[in-house]
């Protein structure tokens, strides 16, 4: 505890609080010293009054003398200042009369040394008084320093609890978006193949309804039940827990694969590809099922949304200063408007009349899984370039 400054009369330091000048209020164990050093000088004195003033006792003299340093270097390190320049002043006159009946009145003469030495105790008790006040403020600094960092620490560590707390709401509060958009989107997918199952089942049931339309409606019931596994497919790819279980993919292999698995629907939507790989290109940290995955998304989402006669680009490059490589899908279509860039990756959000909207946000999960990254590249004017990012294995 620091006491005030300033203290009223209602409101005394306490014994043992710590002043401005940095030392303890006076206590009980400060009147214990102040007898001691009392007890110690007068007792020194005392045996240097009884002690013969004759030659072969001189050196005993001297010792004495000496020995009184010790109570005004204590008085001093206690009280500070003042303290050594009382007990000093205190010394010498009670040590004046012998010392005047001894020489008498000599001071300046033979006994220059010893009159000087009168002064030392006066200049060692001041001295030492001021540097032990130096250093106790200095300590009472520190130590109220001290205590202000503690208070600081205390409250940083409580204002970073509060932060991760925040944090945590958070989470939780974007966590229960997502799940409220998945929701939201899922019932709408497959609120629309349900109702045309209703619509033809009740055709169907009527008795009614020629042979060519119960054909026509069953294969309507078999279309829309494609159409509900998809979503239901394509839902579960998305909601299932991605985890980065390693490999070591080969991107030329996977991307001559996909050229033959979608050369059929190209065919039909004249649409011309250009591959261009580097020859020594690095592997990729991710497993060739999952690359495969990724990039069949990317390209079937963009044959289902350009008009034919379009050209589609693989290309793909050491992403410099990154440790990774990237793979860029641009397609000569029409592009993406720049208010959806932002949202193509948005689980359900899609622009086409047939999509589910969850193709490029499972590429986006996959990608993020494997400390990766994907996006639309802004500065392509030609139509869209999506480009993905994958560290080397």
């Amino acid at each position: 505890m620091t006491c005030p400054e300033t203290q009223s009369p209602r409101a005394p330091c306490e014994p043992g609080d710590i002043l401005p000048t940095g030392r303890k209020a006076w206590s009980l164990g400060d009147a214990f010293r102040i007898a001691g050093l009392i007890a110690a000088s007068g007792g020194i004195i005392l045996v240097h009054y009884l002690t013969p003033a004759v030659p072969q006792y001189a050196i005993v003299h001297d010792i004495h003398r000496q020995i009184l340093y010790i109570p005004i270097i204590l008085a001093a390190f206690w009280f500070g200042w003042r303290g050594g320049l009382i007990c000093a002043t205190a010394i010498i006159a009670t040590y004046f009369p012998h010392v005047h009946h001894g020489w008498g009145g000599a001071f300046f003469d033979a006994n220059l040394n010893r009159t000087l030495e009168f002064a030392m105790y006066l200049a060692v008790g001041g001295i030492t008084g001021y540097l032990c006040d130096r250093l106790r403020k200095a300590n009472a600094q520190l130590s109220g320093k001290s205590r202000q960092l503690g208070e600081a620490m205390r409250d940083l560590t409580n204002k970073t609890r509060e932060v991760f707390e925040a944090e945590e709401q958070l989470r939780q509060a974007d966590r229960l978006k997502a799940l409220g958009q998945l929701t939201t989107g899922l019932a709408h997918e497959i609120r629309n193949p349900l109702a045309s199952i209703r619509g033809a089942a009740e055709i169907l049931a009527d008795s009614e309804t020629e042979p060519g339309q119960r054909a026509e409606f069953s294969h309507v019931l078999i279309e829309e039940t494609e159409r509900l596994d998809g979503v239901l497919k394509n839902f579960l790819d998305y909601a299932r827990t991605q985890k980065n279980g390693g490999g070591a993919a080969e991107l030329k292999p996977v991307v001559d694969r996909l050229l033959i698995l979608l050369d059929t629907k190209m065919r039909s939507a004249t649409i011309r590809m250009d591959v261009d790989l580097p020859p020594a290109l690095p592997s990729l940290a991710i497993s060739e099922d999952l690359l495969q995955q990724v990039l069949m998304n990317i390209l079937l989402n963009a044959v289902q949304a350009m008009a034919d006669g379009v050209e589609q680009r693989i290309e793909a490059g050491d992403a410099a200063g990154k440790g990774k490589v990237f793979i860029a899908v641009a397609d000569t279509g029409p592009g993406v408007a720049p208010d959806l860039v932002g949202r193509i990756f948005e689980p359900f959000f899609t622009t086409k009349p047939a999509g589910t909207g969850l193709g490029l946000s499972i590429v986006r999960k996959i990608v993020a899984s494997h400390r990766g990254r994907v996006y639309v590249d802004a500065q392509y004017a030609r139509g869209t370039r999506v480009v993905i990012e994958l560290p080397k294995a």
